[in-house]
């Protein structure tokens, strides 16, 4: 059986969707399928790393990045590329992952494969039930291939609720958890490797960090920590907050720690490889992602990988209401299920795990537990070859 798997976000870039595109493929081929990616050009890097691969990737181009370039210019690449690797290998399978894909997918005349469409959160709120004109127009390429797809996979029950509300028929939707791998379960803390990134961020060994990893733009609530940071500090003045990832947003985080007088308690460690980000689970004492739904973004949070990745490395987590984060793990048990815009909220949170350690290591262990039991690669895995091969 020839599957394809069509992306626009893929190694070397950098987050949730890159990391789950990767993850399919390589365990879709594992498991005896052939497989091909469809994924943009970034730069002359990517053929070192295509040829690591136990598949085959299709290069696009830059044109089909995922950002930085107006939509109909990446659908447009988009679509060419599609068509024209469809032409080619005649795929048994096409898998659409991110919301580009989608919109091409829609524009195709006819399917002869079986299509499967990942969709997440931010696409059934802003492109099947947002408000805007613009981002509706954009959905209707979107929908249509929804509803002409074999499959949609839901990454949480959450937006699972949303695709039905958006008039997506129940019996069209399998719910699929997204999935941390073996090796994030199971490797040992590298002490060496910690104690550099203490001594290369300036973080005391009396200090406990508070974690997030996510771009940094508005909805993932990095903002929201720094404006409780004043408060927590008052009670427990022995902690760093450390902010893995980029975006447009950094400079208004920058000025807003300033404004708050925190930056000399605050870290921007930048962006960090996916294979490195395991060790800045190890280094902190509590993950936080207080995402939240911005009203004019019309975004929302599927189910983020860094909240397993984090669980999986047994610390406790405090995140968003909105979106998928509240279905690994229970409240007032494996960690802190908050209102984003709640500062006050989050303040208190925060200070309940930093000064009860142990109630944060009881959090972090049913955490992992959890992830264990539920959200592991290997089953992500099995539910889509069962999907596949029916």
């Amino acid at each position: 059986m020839k599957v394809l798997i069509y992306t626009h976000e893929f190694p070397p870039f950098l987050g949730g969707l890159a990391t789950t595109s990767f993850k399919l493929s390589d365990g879709i081929s594992k498991a005896g399928l052939g497989v091909t990616v469809l994924a943009p050009l970034y730069s002359e890097e990517d053929k070192k790393l295509d040829q690591s691969l136990n598949f085959r990737v299709v290069r696009m181009g830059k044109l089909a990045r995922n950002h930085g370039i107006p939509s109909p210019i990446k659908e447009a690449s988009g679509f060419l590329s599609l068509t024209k690797v469809l032409s080619e290998i005649k795929p048994d399978v096409v898998i659409f992952i991110t919301r580009e894909a989608h919109s091409a997918g829609g524009l195709l005349p006819n399917m002869p494969f079986r299509a499967i469409v990942r969709v997440a959160g931010y696409e059934a709120l802003r492109y099947l039930l947002g408000k805007k004109v613009s981002n509706r127009v954009l959905g209707i390429p979107m929908k249509r291939l929804y509803m002409k797809a074999y499959k949609i996979i839901s990454p949480s029950l959450s937006t699972k609720e949303l695709l039905e509300k958006a008039g997506i028929p129940m019996d069209k939707i399998d719910v699929i958890y997204n999935g941390v791998n073996s090796h994030m379960l199971s490797q040992e803390p590298n002490s060496r490797i910690l104690e550099g990134l203490r001594s290369k961020f300036n973080i005391k060994s009396s200090e406990k960090l508070v974690l997030t990893v996510a771009r940094l733009v508005p909805g993932k609530g990095q903002d929201a920590v720094i404006r409780a940071m004043p408060r927590v500090l008052r009670e427990c003045n022995g902690f760093k907050y450390l902010i893995v990832g980029e975006g447009g947003y950094k400079k208004r985080l920058k000025q807003l720690c300033e404004k708050e007088g925190v930056s000399s308690k605050v870290i921007f460690a930048g962006a960090v490889p996916h294979n490195e980000v395991v060790n800045f689970y190890d280094l902190c004492d509590v993950f936080i992602m207080p995402n939240r739904t911005i009203k004019n973004a019309e975004n929302i949070e599927g189910l983020p990988n860094v909240v397993l990745e984090a669980a999986s490395r047994g610390k406790p987590i405090i995140a968003g209401i909105p979106g998928g984060s509240k279905e690994v793990f229970e409240h007032g048990k494996s960690g802190y299920v908050v209102n984003g815009e709640n500062i006050d909220e989050i303040a208190t949170c925060i200070l309940d795990l930093l000064k009860n350690e142990g109630r944060a290591s009881a959090f972090g262990l049913s955490a992992k537990q959890r992830i264990e039991k539920i959200f592991t690669e290997e089953k992500m895995i099995d539910s889509y070859l069962e999907v596949i091969k029916i």
